[in-house]
């Protein structure tokens, strides 16, 4: 389908949904003007949706974008009324209807329409209050949006063996707790998003925390040294058990038992191992820190995709630069700190210290498409970040492995 640029470019995201267990069981796609905004402020809705759906469903395709995960997206007015005019596919999809339909003539044989074309339907808890004649049971997702007092602590009054209760906006822990007490299905927000800044600087730090991150740096780079990698491996022995487990699982189907370490690699693979460290020796057994690997790894490899079009830099560095450029708050210490236990190159020291250089420029980009701050950069480099994006989140559901 050929579509004309919105004037005010927007940029797109993940963000996870996780159950009541703190699984990551489904994601909502967004598309915002800002990090910060709530809600889309573009000019063409309809047209946001197609351009940010036709990429995510069609171009990188749903299975690889999110695995068996359900999708979210805000469903356009217009293509409520007419969904015809653009067509998606129902399977994994969840449409999350705007509160405008509300507004308009019978919004409940509109819900119906959409339920008879297979999608499950997402709506604002005050949708029910406007529309009585619209059940709790004739949809599949009751939104409650934790800012507001009134209304979700009763949200077990909505609830029937038919649908999900959702918390939205979860900005920090005691948000989080304090909606699981209230019975919530469903739990999204900010509190599952990588830290942005360095919070603290008291944390206590594991005896073997250096070996981990020069392991990652390893794992990141273009010439991979086997050697050097299974010299810091023998320096984390729960890491080699934790490898060695996952090559003799009965994912790879092999008749031999492989009990090296090097064997171990070569079967798995770098990306695979290199995602496994990242979850694994990042994770520390904390479930909402644990949901941070996922877009720092999407953070990583975007980095990695951006390079592979410019050129000037080393995928591989800007794999290692982009997922580093993030680690000093989510290990919450200061990056120069960090830096005295990894052995990196000047250039990338720089970089990451005063974002000097090439690949300070190139974190640059990212920091400034992740704040949403996009408006002043031309239209069709931010429709190539959005096309970088969505490849890298394909990239780390392919290699995120959790063990």
């Amino acid at each position: 389908m050929a579509t004309t640029a919105p004037s005010n470019p927007y940029y797109i995201a993940l963000q996870p949904v996780c159950d009541n267990e703190l699984k990551h069981v489904d994601d909502k796609l967004l598309y915002r003007s800002s990090s910060s905004a709530h809600s889309a402020v573009i000019d063409d809705p309809l047209l946001a949706t197609v351009r940010a759906c036709a990429s995510a469903v069609y171009e990188v395709g749903i299975s690889k974008l999110v695995g068996e995960r359900l999708l979210l997206f805000a469903a356009p007015l217009q293509w409520i009324e007419q969904p015809d005019i653009f067509d998606l596919p129902s399977e994994q999809l969840v449409a999350e209807l705007p509160l405008a339909l509300f507004d308009q003539p019978d919004p409940a044989a509109a819900v119906h329409r959409l339920r008879q074309r297979g999608y499950q339907i997402a709506v604002d808890a005050t949708a029910l209050q406007r529309c009585p004649e619209l059940t709790a049971d004739a949809v599949d997702v009751i939104k409650f949006d934790v800012r507001q007092a009134e209304g979700w602590h009763n949200c077990q009054h909505f609830k029937t063996q038919h649908n999900r209760l959702m918390a939205t906006f979860i900005e920090d822990r005691p948000h989080l707790d304090q909606a699981r007490s209230a019975g919530f299905d469903w739990y999204q927000g900010f509190v599952f998003l990588p830290p942005v800044q360095v919070r603290e600087t008291g944390r206590k730090r594991s005896s073997n925390r250096a070996v981990e991150l020069q392991l990652l740096a390893e794992l990141s780079s273009q010439d991979l040294d086997i050697d050097r990698l299974e010299s810091l491996l023998a320096q984390h022995p729960h890491f080699c058990v934790l490898l060695l487990q996952r090559a003799n699982s009965a994912a790879f189907r092999r008749s031999i038992y492989i009990n090296t370490l090097r064997e171990a690699l070569v079967l798995l693979g770098s990306n695979r191992v290199k995602s496994m460290a990242t979850a694994l020796l990042l994770a520390d057994n904390d479930p909402v820190r644990a949901m941070h690997i996922r877009p720092l790894l999407n953070r990583a490899a975007m980095a990695m995709h951006i390079a592979e079009r410019v050129r000037s830099i080393d995928p591989h560095k800007a794999f290692t630069l982009g997922l580093f450029s993030r680690l000093d708050a989510f290990e919450e210490i200061r990056m120069d700190q960090l830096l005295q236990e990894v052995p990196f190159a000047i250039e990338i020291k720089q970089a990451l210290l005063k974002h000097e250089g090439e690949m300070g420029k190139l974190l640059d980009l990212l920091d400034t498409y992740e704040a949403g701050d996009v408006n002043h950069l031309n239209t069709s480099v931010v429709t190539l970040l959005n096309e970088d994006f969505l490849r890298a989140a394909a990239w780390t559901e392919r290699w995120l492995i959790t063990v």
